[in-house]
C-alpha cells in the first residue's frame, strides 16, 4: 500500500513535524491519449526506494528532511471528474495547514487548479501575486478540450482563471489558438524549447527573469518537459525537451538562488509506468527530491 511507504523509503514523518507533504492523486480522468497516470504515485513511491539518499550535486543528506505522505485521493466510482477535483483541493488544504510544502503527485495535469487554488487560500496571498511557475511540453491553454474545461490540455486556462501569472517554460505543442492566447495575455510568458536550446541569450533573459521573480511562485512540473528518453512513457510525449542538467540548473535558480521568492505549493504531473523499464518514475522520483532539497536549503537562507 502507497501509504504504507514513505518516500525514499525513510520513515513516514508525523504531519506535524513534516517539511515536504506529498499528496498522492492517481488520476487520469482527463487525459486525452496516453493512458498509465493514475499508476504514476504508486510506480514512483516504488522506485524511490532505490533513489541514493546522498544528494550528490547539492550535498545534502536526504535524511535530514522530513517528508509525508499522504494517502492517495482514489477516485470513487459514479463521481464527476469535477467532483474529484474538488476533493483533490480539499485533500491539499487540509495538508497546508501543517506548514509543509505540499506536493501534488499525479496523476494527470488537470489536478493542478485545484491544488494551485488550496495553495493560494492556504497562504493567503492575493492571486494576482502568484506566479505560476509551468515546465511543460504543452502550452495547456484550452478552454476545453472535447468538451471538457478540466482537460489537462486546460490546466494553465483554468489556473488564469483564479487570476494568476503563467511563466511556462520547455513548451513545443500547442494549437493556433492557445498559440495566440499566450502571445496577446500580458500574463503568459513563454520560452519554447526550441529557444531555449538554439538562442543563449534566451536562456540569459530566461534566467534573468526567474531571478527578479519575488513573491508567491507556484511549481507545477509536467514530466513531459523532458526529452523523451527521461521520459519515454508519459502520456502525451514531444521530441525536443528540456535536459537533466538545464532543469536541474533551472531549478535550482528559482527554488534556492533566489530568496525573493516564496515557493506556496509544487505538483509533478503525467508520469506513466512502463513495461520492461523504471525510467520514468524514477526520473520522477529524484525530481521530487530535488524539489525537496532546494526547497529546504531555500528556506534556510531566507
Amino acid at each position: 500500500m502507497l501509504e504504507s511507504t514513505g518516500f525514499l523509503g525513510l520513515p513516514q514523518a508525523e504531519l506535524s513535524a513534516a517539511q515536504i507533504a506529498l499528496l498522492p492523486i492517481p488520476y487520469e480522468g482527463a487525459v486525452s491519449y496516453g493512458a498509465g497516470a493514475a499508476e504514476g504515485p504508486a510506480a514512483i513511491w516504488d522506485a524511490s526506494t532505490q533513489v541514493e539518499l546522498w544528494d550528490y550535486e547539492l550535498g545534502v543528506d536526504l535524511e535530514s528532511i522530513a517528508y509525508h505522505s499522504a494517502a492517495p485521493v482514489e477516485p470513487v466510482g459514479g463521481e464527476t471528474g469535477a467532483e474529484y477535483l474538488d476533493r483533490v483541493g480539499a485533500a491539499a488544504s487540509a495538508l497546508h495547514g501543517c506548514g509543509a510544502l505540499v506536493i501534488g503527485v499525479g496523476g494527470d495535469h488537470s489536478v493542478t487548479p485545484p491544488l494551485l487554488s488550496a495553495a493560494i487560500g492556504a497562504s493567503g496571498v492575493d492571486a494576482a501575486a502568484v506566479t505560476v511557475v509551468h515546465i511543460d511540453a504543452h502550452a495547456d491553454l484550452r478552454d476545453e478540450y472535447e468538451g471538457n474545461p478540466n482537460s489537462h490540455a486546460c490546466a494553465m486556462a483554468r489556473a488564469l482563471d483564479q487570476g494568476v501569472r503563467v511563466l511556462s517554460i520547455g513548451i513545443r505543442s500547442a494549437e493556433k489558438k492557445e498559440f495566440d492566447r499566450s502571445q496577446r495575455d500580458d500574463r503568459i510568458t513563454t520560452y519554447p524549447a526550441s529557444l531555449l536550446a538554439t538562442d543563449a541569450a534566451a536562456v540569459e533573459r530566461l534566467f534573468a527573469e526567474i531571478a527578479a521573480l519575488r513573491g508567491p511562485v507556484y511549481l507545477t512540473f509536467d514530466i513531459d518537459a523532458l526529452e523523451t528518453h527521461l521520459a519515454p512513457a508519459t502520456g502525451t510525449p514531444e521530441p525536443g525537451g528540456l535536459g537533466w542538467w538545464f532543469t536541474l540548473d533551472l531549478l535550482r535558480r528559482l527554488l534556492l538562488d533566489n530568496t525573493g521568492v516564496r515557493c506556496i505549493g509544487a505538483d509533478l504531473v503525467e508520469v506513466a509506468p512502463q513495461d520492461g523499464t523504471s525510467v520514468n518514475e524514477f526520473v520522477a522520483a529524484k525530481l521530487i527530491a530535488k524539489f525537496a532539497v532546494l526547497h529546504s536549503l531555500g528556506q534556510q537562507r531566507r
